[in-house]
């Protein structure tokens, strides 16, 4: 966050992987010698007075539900592939996952309401998926795209938590594009939304006001932002020797 930086480390969603069991031999499991038909094999008596054992049931289908998670599993295998093709810097690869990953989302929302499913609709699975795909958009310097996809979330989550970021996001992106007002006014309306707890992130977002300020000759105003940091997080990339 030295100043020209603003990039602020966007958020992207890892998920855990499985581990594949040795399966053991049996086929060798047993006695037969001295036994003319193995088959009536019974030490303990077990089988006296009884039929045959019933043959196992076999497993049915899955249900909706069932399914309807297993299609949530392979949106979250695509979210993570994209996060990590864009920590690698493969942001075309992590784009195209994250498209993938659209797709996959939309047809769970489809299969669930076809389904009768649709209280289980996962609204924070569909918010992951378009902060995703946005942030895919802004590392593949799409900047059209990235905005569209964070004016949706802006919109339709305005009450989320994680709404801050998005503010943030497009700030970063109007700031590399050089639109400095356009993005002052993300940062200002991202610190309307992160309470005073969150004073590190606050100093962070304060400090690249102060840079947009100051590229736009804006010198007064740079300062202000500036000193609200050294007033409370003194630092030396805001200080006279940054």
């Amino acid at each position: 966050m030295s100043r020209g930086n603003p990039n602020m480390g966007n958020r992207t969603a890892m998920g855990p992987g499985g581990e594949a069991r040795p399966m053991t031999s049996v086929s060798g499991a047993g006695y037969h010698g001295g036994i003319k038909d193995s088959r009536n094999f019974d030490p303990l008596s077990m089988g006296k007075g009884k039929g045959a054992a019933a043959p196992l049931a076999e497993k049915k289908d899955n249900s909706p539900e069932d399914h309807a998670k297993d299609l949530e599993k392979k949106v979250h295998r695509l979210m993570e592939a994209s996060a990590i093709a864009i920590v690698t810097k493969d942001f075309q690869k992590g784009l195209e996952k994250a498209k993938e990953a659209a797709k996959a989302e939309r047809d769970v929302v489809k299969y669930k309401e076809n389904n009768g499913l649709v209280e289980q609709i996962n609204i924070e699975l569909t918010f992951s998926v378009f902060f995703s795909l946005a942030n895919a958009f802004h590392r593949s310097k799409m900047y059209d795209d990235a905005l569209k996809n964070y004016q949706t979330l802006v919109k339709k989550y305005k009450q989320y938590p994680q709404s801050a970021w998005i503010r943030v996001n497009m700030g970063n992106i109007y700031y590399e594009q050089k639109k400095y007002s356009q993005a002052i006014k993300m940062y200002r309306m991202a610190l309307d939304q992160i309470p005073s707890t969150g004073k590190e992130l606050r100093f962070r977002i304060f400090r690249n006001i102060g840079n947009a300020f100051a590229l736009l000759g804006q010198y007064q105003d740079a300062i202000v932002s500036y000193d609200t940091i050294m007033s409370g997080s003194p630092d030396i990339h805001t200080g006279p020797c940054g």
